[in-house]
């Protein structure tokens, strides 16, 4: 069986065919397949499709001076009166929503009704942050409740300031404490001695609101039935404390503001209000200088010769040189 096998094996292997080519097989593997003519008679040749057009994404040109990121516009910043006034604002409405004692028969509001004249006060004399920033308490009767100015006797706001400007009525007018505006013939003595110090001292209003500027950290005015002038310090109860803590709060906000350098309280009570603010962490008494000069009010204590003795604190405090400046 062996030999058999080997026998076979023996036997010369086939030579390869080429009949009906006309060269190797070898060769035609080594040819490229598609330039071959294709015969067999069981290939069907696929359809030729026309080439799809080719598009192409056109982007925008780029001039190369604009910049390829987003550059917001540039708003300007409020100047610093309107940044002000809108803080008024929110502050009278946040002090009208505290419930007031039953003695309180009427609030007056001059920054409301005396909108006119207020606006020129602001934009006339806060057109940059002062120096020197006094604060006042409220409006008095016959002078901020009529001209919309703090210590607003009408003679100052209207002959020394040369101010103008229609002033309405309250929405609750007392038939003792009418509002006149400029028309106004009743005087205002705390706001006589105030602007009359600064006139003698200033000479025009140019001169003092260089430096300086005067602002109520309680914008309205509290009367009784009776007309009389009902201050912060003289309320009663819960509204007493709660309109402190409103005004407090926007009083910090102020500061900011304002930015001065010398903050001098006209009286107690404005004291009582920036001492607050330290107690709480909310000014720093090393980044302003933090004094008070006496009220001119006078209902004040011990507060005769005020003319003489506010010009010698204001050389004791160091604030007569922004006034001669």
């Amino acid at each position: 069986m062996l030999r058999k096998k080997l026998k076979l094996s023996d036997q010369p292997e086939p030579e390869p065919t080429t009949a009906g080519f006309d060269y190797a097989p070898m060769e035609f593997a080594l040819r490229p397949q598609s330039l071959l003519p294709i015969t067999s008679p069981h290939f069907e040749p696929k359809p030729q499709f026309a080439p799809q057009p080719q598009y192409q994404l056109e982007l925008p040109v780029v001039p190369p001076a604009v910049p390829l990121y987003y550059q917001p516009p540039v708003v300007p910043a409020l100047p610093l009166w309107h940044r002000i006034y809108q803080l008024e604002l929110q502050l009278c409405e946040a002090l009208k929503q505290i419930p007031l004692p039953a003695e309180v028969a009427a609030t007056y509001d001059p920054i409301q009704y005396a909108a006119e004249l207020h606006l020129a006060y602001m934009q006339r004399f806060l057109d940059r942050p002062k120096a020197v920033l006094f604060l006042g308490m409220n409006p008095g009767p016959w002078g901020m409740c009529q001209t919309g100015v703090p210590f607003g006797h009408v003679p100052s706001v209207r002959d020394w300031m040369q101010l103008r400007g229609q002033v309405y009525k309250p929405v609750v007018e007392l038939d003792a404490r009418p509002v006149q505006g400029l028309a106004c013939t009743r005087g205002e003595q705390s706001g006589q001695r105030w602007w009359g110090l600064y006139e003698q001292l200033c000479g025009t209003p140019e001169n003092f609101f260089r430096n300086c500027f005067v602002w109520n950290i309680c914008p309205l005015a509290f009367f009784h039935a009776s007309g009389r002038n009902i201050t912060p310090a003289e309320l009663k109860g819960p509204a007493k404390t709660r309109i402190q803590q409103v005004c407090n709060e926007y009083l910090k906000t102020a500061l900011d503001l304002f930015n001065p350098t010398i903050v001098v309280s006209v009286g107690r009570y404005t004291e009582d209000r920036v001492k607050a603010l330290v107690k709480q962490n909310l000014l720093d008494p090393n980044r302003m200088q933090l004094s008070c000069m006496p009220h001119p009010s006078p209902r004040s204590l011990n507060n005769t010769n005020w003319l003489e003795k506010a010009r010698q604190w204001l050389v004791d405090h160091g604030v007569m040189p922004y006034l001669q400046s």
